[in-house]
């Protein structure tokens, strides 16, 4: 059984898998190319407490996310945007990318999806 996806609203602050650095999430869905490859992601973060620098964004899945520390923004749009959810990722024409941080608790890893 594969692991459900699901969003959370920006602003949210959450700890990924293999790292004992905080993310703030930024953006949802967020497309990005990587060694060539154009695809998705569930979401573009920046990390705390510097927020974004040098433009530098953090990208990774729901299966990465280790722990939700706080839950950002929710509103009537982002409770639309959640029961449409599904729908939506459906419409998406690139492949969902996959971080290694899944499989691997290596913090080097971590460089492997900054952009």
């Amino acid at each position: 059984m594969s692991e459900q996806k699901f969003p959370l609203p920006v602003g949210s602050v959450v700890q990924v898998k293999g790292s004992d650095q905080k993310f703030m999430i930024t953006s949802q869905l967020p497309v990005a190319e990587i060694e060539g490859k154009k695809g998705y992601f569930n979401f573009g973060a920046a990390t705390l407490p510097l927020g974004m620098y040098n433009q530098e964004m953090i990208f990774f899945n729901s299966e990465d996310v280790d722990e939700i520390i706080y839950l950002g923004y929710v509103d009537a749009n982002f409770q639309e945007f959640t029961n449409n959810y599904e729908k939506i990722l459906a419409t998406i024409q690139y492949e969902n990318l996959k971080n290694s941080i899944s499989d691997n608790n290596d913090e080097d890893n971590l460089e492997e999806f900054v952009f």
